[in-house]
């Protein structure tokens, strides 16, 4: 009988020892925080655009033509040689619309209008009885519509910065005007020049265009960003426009100047408003959950 109380007695120690040990442990450790996520970039939204830049553009090549045909190969020329035309600089503005996907992708459709110059030169011999070289300068205005569909990724926002990357393609127009040929030319063995003029009509002509980009975007508000970047533009071919009124060898008004491979290096500075509502400029501190205290119970 006592060995029965016995048991019996250290089966109810042991069930209260397990009570006690399962009430005492502790409750399991609260999750850690969530890192810190990144402010500055829209969710989602429509955003307007408008920029102003400065290019440094440039043409390939300058391509002349004599009775429709290579210079060289007309009658009495003996040699023919262009200088790669100079660079020049090109002022445009320009306005968009856009859509933000997420905080990373987005998508604009730009117009702008570009305003620059052409300078161009090139070296001919001819002998139609005398031997003589000219020298022809070039120059036009060239007036450039460039409509573009732009894919960006943003790569993160910092310290309300954001740098990006970009891609786009779109079209060209390109309005040649005010083309004026100034030559002078000189009989091997003259004492003195002589000079000669032509002029162009004005010509367009319309072709695949475009462009990469790098920049980085500022929160200037919540809605408003500071866009600085820098795009290289390629906008094709220029058109051919003939020429007129010339003297010596440019008498045909079959004659014609084109300009080729017409490319720019950009740097453009603008403004994005967002429509939606977007949070703005460093880290957002998340709450940290923690299990609640432990209910004590008194017996």
């Amino acid at each position: 009988m006592g060995s029965l109380k016995t048991i019996a007695l250290a089966g109810a120690l042991a069930l209260g020892a397990s009570a006690a040990t399962a009430a005492d442990l502790a409750y399991p450790a609260p999750p850690p925080p969530e890192p810190l996520g990144l402010k500055g970039t829209i969710s989602s939204g429509f955003y307007l655009r408008g920029d102003i830049g400065v290019g440094s553009q440039s043409y390939d090549e300058l391509d002349v033509k004599l009775n429709n045909a290579p210079v060289i190969a007309t009658a009495g020329v003996t040699s023919f040689s262009t200088v790669k035309p100079d660079r020049g600089f090109a002022a445009f503005a320009g306005v968009g619309i856009g859509y933000q996907f997420n905080s990373y992708l987005r998508f604009d459709l730009t117009g702008e209008y570009r305003g620059g110059s052409f300078n161009g030169r090139d070296q001919i011999s001819y002998n139609f009885g005398v031997p003589t070289n000219q020298t022809n300068i070039y120059r036009a205005d060239v007036a450039t519509f460039v409509a573009l569909a732009n894919a960006y990724i943003d790569l993160g926002t910092w310290n309300c910065l954001t740098p990006y990357l970009g891609v786009g393609i779109g079209m060209a127009n390109h309005t040649v005007s005010g083309l004026a040929d100034n030559g002078v030319n000189q009989a091997v063995g003259a004492a003195f020049a002589n000079a000669s003029y032509a002029y162009g009509d004005s010509a367009s002509k319309t072709n695949l265009a475009w462009a990469l980009m790098a920049g980085v975007s500022y929160d200037v508000t919540s809605n408003l960003k500071l866009d600085i970047g820098y795009r290289y533009l390629n906008m094709g071919d220029g058109p051919t426009v003939g020429l007129r009124g010339a003297q010596g060898l440019l008498t045909n008004p079959s004659s014609s100047v084109r300009f080729k491979g017409i490319d720019s290096h950009d740097v453009r500075i603008g403004m994005r408003w967002n429509f939606s509502d977007p949070s703005c400029c460093g880290p957002v501190e998340k709450p940290v959950a923690y299990a609640p205290a432990p209910t004590v119970r008194k017996y």
